[in-house]
């Protein structure tokens, strides 16, 4: 599945090519700070809440999303940051999401896409993203460390994902701030939260540590709480939740449920 996508990816970054561009657009003044950022939660794992669509292994998982007022909803629920999905093919997301979010709330906004060219990265900018997802499967070393320079040159901070202990050991080598660790297998797409607590162990306590994916209850944030992680990327348990709001405050406030 991965190759498939990262070969859609690979057209629709010729069409970018040709149809955007780079003039004018100059790097972020003021760009987020992860270390400040998580410096403010206090030990608490921060919730980063996401606007998903659909996904290749599910299908449909939100109708006729509003990506502005959920991210409304993600800002006054005590979500941390927004996650967008703006790759359209597989998971049915639009780059416009990302620029209805940024209109509604303040808070960071993360672009998760399968990013593998740097014209990417300056459509970014312009979307508004604060962050951008590089997943380290995608890329060799040399290239994801160019996209992670070129990242941070323009104001935006890279979100590097990894998958095994080789990934997280390559992403160590990288000037990355933020190493998120994917709890997706990508070979069967059966999703296992201890690999974010295997992998964790790797990863330094000077890098932001994300997990991603099959966070869905507030025991998931206090094991993660426990294994020294900074935030949790949650997308499907939220727009599938009969009340998203609601369902983010469980994880958002997992210490007051008597989790600890």
């Amino acid at each position: 599945m991965i190759e498939r996508i990262a070969e859609a990816k690979k057209a629709d970054v010729e069409r970018l090519l040709s149809s955007f561009s780079i003039d004018g657009i100059k790097p972020r003044k003021n760009p987020f700070n992860p270390y400040d950022f998580f410096a403010e939660t206090s030990g608490k794992v921060a919730v980063i809440a996401e606007i998903k669509k659909a996904s290749p292994v599910k299908g449909m998982l939100c109708q006729g999303i509003d990506a502005g007022k959920m991210a409304s909803i993600y800002a006054s629920n005590g979500a941390s940051m927004i996650s967008v999905i703006t790759e359209s093919c597989f998971f049915e997301g639009e780059p416009e999401y990302l620029q209805e979010a940024r209109k509604s709330i303040k808070l960071p906004i993360l672009r998760k896409d399968f990013i593998i060219h740097e014209i990417q990265l300056y459509e970014s900018l312009e979307l508004g993203a604060d962050l951008v997802l590089l997943i380290a499967v995608l890329s060799d070393y040399g290239k994801l460390l160019y996209m992670c320079e070129k990242s941070r040159e323009l104001g935006l901070e890279p979100l590097v994902e990894v998958h095994s202990a080789e990934e997280a050991k390559m992403a160590l080598d990288l000037p990355a701030r933020m190493i998120g660790i994917n709890n997706r297998n990508l070979k069967d797409f059966t999703v296992d939260i201890r690999n974010s607590l295997e992998l964790g162990d790797l990863i330094p306590d000077s890098v932001v540590k994300v997990s991603e994916s099959g966070i869905a209850k507030a025991e998931d944030m206090f094991l993660l709480e426990q294994n020294g992680f900074n935030a949790a990327l949650v997308g499907e348990a939220l727009v599938t939740a009969p009340d998203p709001g609601k369902k983010l405050r469980e994880l958002v406030y997992y210490r007051e449920d008597g989790m600890l």
